[in-house]
């Protein structure tokens, strides 16, 4: 089947994972995506990550799959007349540098709707492209420090926690990806290309839409809890320790949760609370932090996970085994095998790679090639724009290109 963005062609001046990630997922939808990298090093993904599959970033490997590679040395004149001839073949231009970096280099959204006029383009930065911001490193890490995101990460005895995944980037690529599809379509009802703006900040507070309403319309800070769980949800809300592993407890009534254990409260601890009061998930939080967590974790503590999940599933009540990646690919729910797929890859070998999560009946994403290698695809995209081998060559040992040394090196 044919994928819904077939036919569209994108440009990703982007490194790291907000716009390579975003490139992927239109990949997936089968876009023909081009990664533009210089011929020294390629994008800095290459070389993030601490783990590596036979010198192949894992990180790099994860992000970059059902694109084309160009090397290309975007600060000499004869690369950018490259990439301008590229952005005229383009529909979508993805990029996640600093502000100002591609109008430096005469590749800003001006200078490119002045070639294409119908173009999308889309800037990915970390905090906007406002005074203060153009100079600051835009980072995943940094983003939820300043957002209030790692406020509600861990219990009040932790202190703010980081989240285990880059939630500011994986938000941000997604809105990315969502965000261009929704231009495609406005453009093939009008014919009329714009401009995209997202940054790490306003997408991980997009993320915390729920929190941040309570917020804003009732004043109040976020409580610190000793069981981590949710600052706006019922006190029971978390995850606690059993004989063997953690049990996470979703939104579970504490009568039902006290019951379930075999456990009184104590006199004149009340079990349920009047939510319209102003102050009823403070009280609550509090009054069982005192009185009844220490009993409810003192219990769970007696018998393994599987007995608890079995015992509280019985009764209606939401819970989970917390599991490592190792337990979480052999449970049923989780069904790993069916949600990866593997693509050979010129020197990493064999790769498994997460499936996009879409099912679509009629135009489904799909897992069709490997990640490029740096440069692998220089020469068949520049013989589509025009240019003869002797011109590829001749480029290629000016060094404004690379038109071969990726696929050399990673040939088997």
């Amino acid at each position: 089947m044919t994928g819904a963005l077939a036919g569209y062609r994108v440009l990703e001046f982007a490194h790291m994972m907000q716009g390579p990630w975003a490139g992927e997922m239109l990949a997936d939808m089968g876009a023909d995506v081009i990664k533009v990298e210089h011929p020294s090093g390629g994008e800095r993904g290459r070389g993030s990550g601490t783990d590596r599959l036979r010198e192949e970033s894992l990180f790099y490997l994860a992000m970059n799959r059902n694109k084309r590679s160009i090397a290309l040395d975007l600060k000499s004149p004869e690369g950018r007349e490259v990439a301008r001839r590229l952005v005229g073949s383009a529909d979508v231009i993805v990029e996640n540098f600093r502000p100002g970096v591609l109008d430096r280099l005469g590749l800003g959204y001006e200078d490119v709707r002045a070639i294409n006029p119908k173009i999308i383009y889309c800037s990915a930065t970390g905090y906007g492209t406002g005074p203060d911001a153009a100079d600051k490193p835009g980072q995943d890490l940094l983003a939820q420090a300043l957002t209030g995101t790692m406020w509600l990460t861990g219990t009040e005895r932790d202190g703010p926690l980081p989240c285990g995944l880059f939630v500011a980037d994986t938000h941000a690529a997604t809105m990315i990806a969502f965000g261009v599809a929704s231009a495609l379509l406005h453009r093939e009802r009008t014919g009329v290309g714009q401009r995209l703006e997202i940054d790490l900040v306003g997408a991980v507070l997009h993320l915390q839409t729920q929190e941040l309403v309570t917020y804003l319309n009732t004043g109040r800070r976020p409580g610190r809890w000793h069981v981590g769980g949710h600052p706006y949800l019922e006190p029971t809300y978390g995850v606690y320790r059993a004989a063997d592993g953690f049990v996470a407890l979703s939104l579970v009534p504490l009568d039902g949760l006290l019951a379930a254990l075999g456990l009184e409260p104590p006199d004149g601890v009340p079990i349920s609370f009047d939510p319209d009061t102003s102050r009823y998930v403070r009280r609550a939080h509090r009054i069982y932090e005192e009185k009844l967590q220490p009993l409810v974790a003192d219990r769970l503590r007696e018998r393994p996970v599987a007995d608890w999940v079995e015992l509280l599933e019985e009764r209606g009540l939401w819970c989970a085994p917390v599991l490592d990646y190792p337990e979480a690919a052999e449970h049923p729910l989780v069904d790993l095998p069916a949600r990866t797929a593997e693509v050979t890859h010129p020197r990493a070998g064999a790769v498994r790679l997460v499936r996009n999560p879409l099912s679509l009946s009629e135009t489904p994403p799909s897992v069709r090639s490997h990640p490029p290698l740096l440069g692998e695809h220089t020469a068949a995209v520049l013989g589509e724009l025009g240019y003869s081998a002797e011109e590829i060559e001749r480029l290629g040992e000016a060094g404004v290109v690379d038109a071969g040394h990726g696929a050399q090196r990673g040939a088997q």
